[in-house]
């Protein structure tokens, strides 16, 4: 057994949380190495548990009690990293328990409660400001597709989803990218130099929607790349292929806020999945 040189989420079938590099322990087990946080780490001796656990600090004043997350983890639902005791484990579709962000906590609280009369009020479901103990960011792919334009026929680079770069073992399959997020996705295409890429994402009008919206454009002949085709076909790709069917344009630091506004939306429904 050895510390692990690189982060990872804890190998045990039932654990979801992520082991900080140099945390816990990683130990060769059928021909493949495998991180495991110190309390799921197999024969584990007195010199492996006197290791830290999680560098991640617990939440001042903050005590672990029944249901909260007892080591570090990733949220089941956004993957913002969460210090020990500053989430809760909820219970999901195959048995297992699963860390989940205050954020998300709340957001579920709402869903479940919500009614036509909508007695939460117009105030945002997700704030700015960040919960104690949770990430104020994560790592995201841009990911695009590069397919031969209908109308032209060159081949054009579109913007089709977003992933974390480190996604929760409960994640699926990559977001798309709606009108709210391609208008931020664009501005990060101007910092990371994909001028031309960011000049295509602009307003056209729709004849299947009868209305203008922010839109993938073809990179010769200005046609519209409409949303519907485009999600039909990369929902195929991701189904056969996984997220490396498609292209990693860049991975960047999102704030968490925007993230989870992308997962669950301004009133709790969120982008759709690539699936």
């Amino acid at each position: 057994m050895a510390s692990n040189k690189y982060g990872a989420v804890c190998a045990a079938d039932h654990c979801s949380v992520y082991v900080q590099p140099g945390a816990g322990v990683r130990t060769r087990l059928n021909d493949r190495w495998q991180v495991y946080c110190p309390a799921d780490a197999p024969q584990l001796d007195s010199a492996d548990a006197s290791k830290p656990e999680l560098d991640a600090p617990r939440p001042a004043g903050q005590v672990v009690q029944d249901g909260t997350n007892r080591f570090a983890g990733l949220c089941v639902e956004c993957s913002v990293p969460v210090a020990a005791g500053a989430g809760v484990l909820v219970p999901c579709e195959d048995g297992k328990r699963r860390v989940q962000c205050p954020t998300c906590q709340d957001v579920t609280f709402r869903c479940e409660r919500w009614n036509e009369k909508d007695q939460f009020g117009t105030d945002p479901w997700i704030t700015d400001v960040i919960p104690a103990g949770c990430a104020s960011t994560l790592p995201v792919r841009v990911l695009a597709l590069t397919r031969p334009c209908w109308k032209c026929g060159e081949a054009t680079t579109c913007i089709v989803g977003l992933h974390p770069e480190r996604p929760s073992p409960a994640e699926g399959s990559p977001r798309t990218v709606d009108e709210s997020s391609r208008a931020w996705v664009k501005e990060l295409l101007h910092e990371q130099g994909f001028t031309r890429l960011a000049a295509s994402i602009k307003p056209r009008w729709s004849s299947t929607l009868s209305q203008l919206y922010l839109s993938n454009g073809c990179l010769y002949c200005d046609a519209l790349q409409g949303d519907f085709p485009l999600e039909e076909e990369v929902s195929d790709l991701v189904r056969d292929g996984g997220v490396e069917a498609l292209d990693t344009l860049f991975v960047t630091e999102i704030a968490s806020p925007r993230w989870q506004r992308v997962v669950h939306g301004t009133r709790g429904r969120g982008s759709a999945l690539l699936i």
